[in-house]
């Protein structure tokens, strides 16, 4: 089996552009908590597994020595590539690969972390093999954006986007709608279930105002409604979510929702 073939690389094809701009970025405070919970000092080396176009391996570069991400999607990281050059950051090694290419031959690493890309691996299995790859000392962390669970009801807007995101996709799961995942399916258990020890873990609510387009540039990033999934029906839902929006929230200010964070 080739490389390739470990992966399902459409899952997020034509996504790299939007998601680099319209995802939330993670607030100030994440690399306080990492930095002071795992004593980064410039040294080391980390592994950001799933590394999307970059948000937390070029956040967290200047903490350490060399940084690999790895990812399995090729326009994520160029995209990630082309960010970081433009920053001026350097040590970053950007590399095909994921979960199931975890192996002794990567190294070893003072922290590895993983963002939105957690929830598609085998958690179990990736956590039995990062642990042979971190340092003494070292640990893991997993961050991303989410919600209280269970979720709290949609702001006015957000219920109109998923009742036009049912018309257009009947068939595909909207992540953020209630009930969220069940109790034993959280980061959390598998982590304590895992050879690490000592987890903590943090929370924090922080806003973010959406506008028209930005909203509609985050739904083409996530891999259920990308532009590729909706084929050519995206200028009608373009249309049509648009309308939506500026029917429940005619500024086309959004607020509301303050995601979390977790590491």
């Amino acid at each position: 089996m080739s490389e390739t073939d470990k992966y399902d690389l459409t899952i997020y094809e034509g996504t790299a552009w939007y998601y680099s701009r319209y995802r939330p970025k993670y607030p100030p405070s994440l690399l306080r908590i990492l930095r002071e919970n795992f004593q980064l000092d410039g040294t080391g080396r980390l592994l950001d597994l799933g590394c999307g176009p970059g948000p937390v391996a070029i956040a967290l570069a200047h903490l350490f020595d060399e940084v690999l991400a790895m990812d399995p999607d090729d326009a994520m990281r160029a995209e990630g590539e082309r960010i970081a050059r433009e920053r001026g950051i350097g040590n970053i090694q950007w590399q095909f690969g994921g979960s199931k290419d975890l192996s002794r031959e990567l190294g070893q690493f003072r922290l590895v972390t993983m963002g939105n890309s957690f929830h598609w691996m085998d958690r179990a299995r990736t956590l039995d093999a990062l642990y042979d790859l971190v340092t003494d000392g070292g640990g893991i962390a997993v961050v991303g954006e989410g919600a209280p669970i269970p979720p709290p009801p949609p702001t006015r807007w957000r219920a109109a986007i998923n009742t036009v995101l049912k018309r257009y996709l009947p068939d595909r799961q909207i992540s953020w709608e209630p009930p969220g995942p069940p109790p034993e399916e959280r980061h959390e258990v598998y982590i304590a279930r895992s050879r690490f020890k000592d987890l903590l873990s943090y929370s924090e609510s922080f806003d973010v105002e959406w506008t028209v387009d930005s909203m509609i540039g985050n739904l083409y990033s996530m891999s259920f409604c990308s532009r590729r999934v909706l084929g050519d029906h995206v200028d009608a839902f373009e249309r049509d979510v648009r309308a939506a929006i500026l029917a429940a929230e005619p500024s086309g200010i959004l607020l509301g929702e303050p995601p979390e964070f977790f590491a």
